[in-house]
């Protein structure tokens, strides 16, 4: 049985600096910052594995505006940042945000212009529909992977999780979390590495999450990491009911690190009911559930 969630809100990264992490995704990547969640005081922090919490923080979005999926940037206050993004190609977890833009090859000259790390040569892949695109990979201010893509609109598109079993994986974010299974494919070999991958799609968002086992190199162990690291670590669903969703998430078999509780992000906007808790390979799911007359969609 699934959650009864209605789509995938957003997916967060955690930056040292907030100005200078704007600076890329609103001012280069060209996405709009609008909610800005930023508790007035700290606060309990057992939702999401801490003793106390402060952030500040901005939901950025692009074309889609709220239809779309957001982009959840936090700079924590309390516990300070820590951590590290991915140091592998191959780490478990969440590795890569992905994004189209309509205007390729002006943004990847505006990274360069600013000293952006371009990781590789732009290069083209198949955009899923036999179609091929440009793409490259890029860096943002605190060496989180960032892939663009060419695209219609300015959106964020998916991302990609690397995990150890591919059809756990793909067995736990469609039957538990609701994704709808677009493909699933053994991918060409590049000596030295051979992976599968599966691609699913929130049916409500439209929002993609790419699931990718590595078969050659093998796999590390799953790296734990906390709230307060640095680069990707939540992706959250709005729900209407968080406690109700709760009694699925545990009956699968995972297990929250409190029960579900309100957070406030902030005096200016409504209290959230909110869960937390590790997917397949570590990674961080959420569900958000808004307690005032906005809906989870305007306010998480």
């Amino acid at each position: 049985m699934a959650i009864g969630a209605s789509r995938i809100f957003h997916v967060n990264s955690n930056c040292t600096d907030i100005a200078r992490s704007l600076a890329f995704y609103r001012d280069l990547l060209g996405f709009t910052a609008t909610t800005h969640p930023m508790p007035d005081r700290p606060q309990p922090g057992g939702a999401f594995g801490l003793d106390e919490v402060l952030w500040d923080g901005w939901i950025l979005q692009g074309d889609l505006g709220y239809a779309g999926a957001s982009l959840d940037l936090l700079e924590w206050k309390v516990p300070a940042p820590g951590g590290q993004p991915p140091q592998t190609v191959h780490e478990p977890g969440f590795h890569r945000l992905c994004f189209v833009v309509p205007d390729f090859d002006e943004t990847l000259a505006a990274m360069r212009t600013a000293g952006v790390p371009l990781v590789g040569s732009p290069y083209e892949i198949d955009s899923g529909d036999g179609t091929m695109v440009p793409t490259a990979l890029v860096q943002d201010p605190d060496g989180v992977p960032v892939q663009l893509l060419q695209g219609d609109n300015r959106r964020l598109s998916h991302v990609v999780v690397n995990c150890r079993d591919l059809d756990r994986s793909v067995a736990y974010y469609r039957d538990v979390m609701g994704l709808t299974v677009v493909d699933g494919q053994d991918q060409p070999a590049q000596p030295p590495m051979v992976t599968r991958s599966a691609r699913l799609v929130d049916p409500g968002s439209g929002f993609g999450v790419q699931l990718v086992q590595f078969v050659r190199p093998a796999m590390p162990a799953v790296r734990e990491r906390r709230a307060n690291d640095i680069g990707l670590f939540r992706m959250a669903w709005s729900t209407n009911d968080c406690a109700a969703d709760e009694r699925v998430v545990r009956a699968a078999g995972s297990v929250p690190f409190a029960p579900t509780g309100a957070l406030s992000v902030g005096d200016h906007l409504p209290l959230l009911m909110v869960l937390f808790w590790p997917g397949p390979d570590g990674e961080c799911l959420e569900l958000i559930e808004v307690t005032g007359t906005q809906t989870a969609q305007e306010n998480s």
